[in-house]
């Protein structure tokens, strides 16, 4: 079983974070284990199954239904008590089964966001950093996310990646 183990000193996670992340309570986390020694933690991923997502050899269409699926998320790791804004966000620490990006496959490694970097910020550099600027298309795409999600209205950005995505598979079809 392959493992990934990550450290950090200097944070104080929440016990209740703690007992969520490792009994496994939100599925949207790859399951862990964390140990704490006094200002130390060491977390240690066990992501069976899964595989970690390469965007370049994902097409638009399936970028912007992981951005999408993202705040799905985000929004389901609140219900479970854990804010997006308490933890990273980047390409590098996100999960899915067969590279699928539906929902049901994703899964983010958790590791503290010690800057507690507010969420719209989070999804717009996560788009910027997938979406290729070499292609036009990619690149105003970027453009777009940003300037709808800047303001800070997310449910705004949801209805855009909504609309974006089913044009797109209309398009496909």
């Amino acid at each position: 079983m392959q493992r990934i183990n990550q450290s950090m000193t200097g944070y104080k996670m929440p016990a209740y974070i703690e007992e969520i992340l490792t009994e496994n309570y939100c599925k949207n986390f790859v399951r862990m284990s964390i140990v704490r020694e006094g200002g130390s933690y060491s977390f240690s991923y066990r992501p069976t199954g899964l595989s970690r997502l390469d965007p370049s050899a994902m097409t638009l269409y399936d970028k912007l239904l992981l951005i999408r699926n993202l705040i799905s998320m985000s929004e389901n790791t609140s219900d479970h008590l854990i804010e997006a804004e308490s933890y990273l966000l980047e390409p590098e620490l996100v999960y899915a089964k067969g590279g699928n990006v539906d929902l049901d496959s994703l899964k983010l490694l958790y590791y503290p966001d010690v800057k507690k970097l507010g969420f719209r910020y989070k999804i717009v550099l996560f788009a910027d950093r997938i979406l290729n600027k070499n292609v036009r298309e990619e690149r105003e795409m970027a453009e777009r996310i940003r300037s709808v999600a800047e303001p800070g209205d997310i449910n705004r950005l949801k209805m855009f990646l909504d609309k974006t995505v089913l044009r797109l598979e209309n398009s496909m079809n």
